[in-house]
């Protein structure tokens, strides 16, 4: 009998090993920033959210969790913070599985391809309240969102640049990606208006997969493609980044307008500069601290607001030097 109690013993721990070193390869071949376990070291609170990124390392991001972290203090909630680490859809989705399988009180995350519909589908039918924060899915009828209106920042940049430059331009535009939905719907709308006037001539597209290594070496192979290139849009702060690294290893003797999004420390350096002309400022703490409060708000039975659209505007040098 008892040898029949340690061979179970051992059966059994031998199941709980197996189950765990799957699991950690499991995570492993996934790109992401491998979250806690659920409710690990966290303390006690009313809910318990998630907010789920693109790419976990960026600071405008970083920006966006801290927002979020003190709504949740304010609110007697817990946040963790999720992401993988550069754009990757099916990895993303995988995390927003993994949050339901937790069983968390609400999620935010981008809403970046309309391919995370049927996740979160899943989610609401759990009854985990869905926030798409910075980015939305495309023709979102029900879920609510905060953040940005991209379209609208992107069609402003663009009528900076019909109303800053004279005769034929030729425009540059790198993207961080072109899975995202955020950045799809600022270049829509710049090209919207910059399709106002025949002047205009978007000469390139490309991705730099938010990498400002490759937003240079995408910049500078524009540059050598169409050297007549006089305006370049970054649709993220890594692209502007990437875009400045990359003219200046053109070299070019010609002056090279940049328009770009995102104040950070170091996109406000070139700015100053005057090697960036123009930012379109956001505000990723607003739209976490807002994204958390409306979590509450729905899980409390209240009725929130479709779109929360949080403020965009186009900052410049004397701006940033006053």
């Amino acid at each position: 009998m008892k040898q029949n109690y340690v061979i179970l013993t051992v059966f059994i721990l031998g199941i709980c090993l197996s189950l765990m070193f799957t699991f950690h390869f499991f995570l492993r071949t996934l790109d992401i920033e491998a979250p806690t376990a659920a409710g690990e070291n966290l303390p006690e609170a009313d809910y318990h959210f998630v907010l789920i990124v693109q790419e976990a390392e960026s600071k405008y991001l970083l920006e966006l969790f801290e927002g979020a972290q003190d709504a949740a203090r304010e609110r007697g909630a817990t946040i963790e913070y999720w992401g993988t680490k550069q754009t990757n859809i099916e990895d993303h989705i995988k995390l927003i599985e993994m949050a339901i399988a937790a069983k968390v009180d609400g999620i935010l995350t981008q809403g970046l391809s309309n391919e995370f519909e049927a996740v979160i589908n899943k989610a609401l039918v759990k009854q985990i309240p869905v926030i798409m924060v910075d980015s939305d899915l495309d023709d979102n009828d029900d879920l609510p969102y905060v953040g940005t209106d991209n379209y609208h920042a992107g069609y402003e940049l663009g009528s900076a640049v019909l109303t800053e430059t004279e005769g034929e331009t030729k425009i540059g535009i790198v993207t961080g990606s072109i899975l995202a939905n955020n950045l799809n719907k600022r270049i829509q709308g710049f090209l919207e208006a910059i399709s106002e006037d025949d002047r205009m001539e978007v000469v390139s597209i490309e991705s730099s997969n938010l990498s400002k290594i490759q937003g240079a070496e995408k910049t500078y192979q524009m540059l050598k493609n169409h050297p007549d290139i006089s305006i370049f849009f970054g649709t993220s702060a890594l692209d502007s980044l990437g875009i400045s690294e990359g003219i200046k290893k053109m070299n070019a003797a010609r002056q090279i307008r940049v328009y770009a999004f995102d104040d950070l420390e170091e996109t406000v350096a070139l700015l100053k500069a005057g090697e960036i002309h123009a930012i379109m400022k956001q505000e990723p703490y607003e739209m976490g601290y807002t994204g958390v409060h409306s979590l509450i708000a729905l899980i409390q039975g209240n009725d929130i607001m479709k779109d929360f659209y949080t403020p965009a505007a186009i900052i410049k040098k004397e701006d940033v030097e006053k």
